[in-house]
């Protein structure tokens, strides 16, 4: 058995992982990765280059840090998505971290589709997310949360989750979220939190047609919101399976384009 002594010199994940792309054609300017995080762009030959991040420990403990930067400049595409679902293990000791910086130049088009992030039993994470984005970009961010792996007969009791994002545009701060749940998970039950949901998701898309999209996601009977350039659509779902289809059916018909491959293997 591990004493506390022994318990500090753990092996902790450590992964960074950087791209860029320019140019109306997207060509590939910068990629670089190290420690666990690595970045794949498969040879789909899709219009706009796919990026898939893959964390090789397998998922995430206190201690363990990932950092991803994407920096698309002068007209440049891409969307960026993850393998398979990001798991958040218990934690002995802190909180894991997980930082992302993207960069969008002037007429630039981001979409950040990574999948699930699943959190465990006595799981923590710090999550920070920060955009700056020129004149004319647009930006499509989803971020699906899953508590515990009901289909695996657990139980989220205890977790704590720290997820901040900032978007700025040239600039200014035009968009802020924050999101903590931390302590017993029964906490965030009844009414005006989780409810019976076991999966939630946000979706925001930043946008000069921000507003002029609203209705037609409305259509698909989602609740949505937009003002001043943003659209956001709150996911909520007993069922994480039913909110993944409601995921993949959001996205094909707002991006007019099928989801990245990875989601449906």
């Amino acid at each position: 058995m591990l004493d506390a002594q022994n318990m500090t010199a753990l092996q902790r994940a450590r992964g960074q992982a950087s791209v860029a792309f320019a140019g109306d054609d997207s060509r590939l300017l910068r990629l670089r990765q190290a420690g666990c995080l690595k970045a794949m762009l498969p040879r789909n030959h899709a219009p706009v280059p796919d990026v898939v991040l893959i964390n090789t420990s397998g998922g995430l403990t206190g201690g363990d840090h990932l950092s991803v930067e994407a920096s698309l400049d002068a007209g440049a595409r891409a969307a960026i998505a993850t393998q398979t679902a990001e798991r958040v293990y218990r934690s002995r000791s802190g909180a894991a971290r997980v930082d992302v910086t993207l960069t969008l130049g002037d007429g630039c088009t981001l979409d950040w589709l990574p999948q699930e992030t699943i959190l465990f039993d006595h799981s923590a994470l710090d999550r920070r997310i920060d955009v700056t984005m020129g004149q004319g970009a647009r930006l499509l961010m989803v971020e699906p949360i899953v508590f515990g792996r009901a289909a695996m007969g657990e139980a989220l009791n205890h977790t704590a989750l720290r997820d901040n994002w900032r978007i700025r545009r040239g600039g200014e701060l035009i968009h802020a979220e924050a999101l903590r749940i931390d302590g017993p998970f029964d906490a965030y039950r009844g009414i005006g939190c989780l409810g019976a949901a076991r999966a939630v998701a946000t979706i925001l898309y930043v946008g000069d047609d921000a507003e002029a999209r609203l209705e037609p996601v409305r259509a698909m009977g989602l609740s949505a919101s937009a003002w001043d350039g943003r659209l956001v659509v709150r996911l909520v779902a007993e069922s994480p399976r039913k909110m993944r289809g409601q995921l993949i059916d959001f996205l094909t018909k707002f991006r007019n384009a099928p989801v990245p491959r990875v989601w449906t293997m």
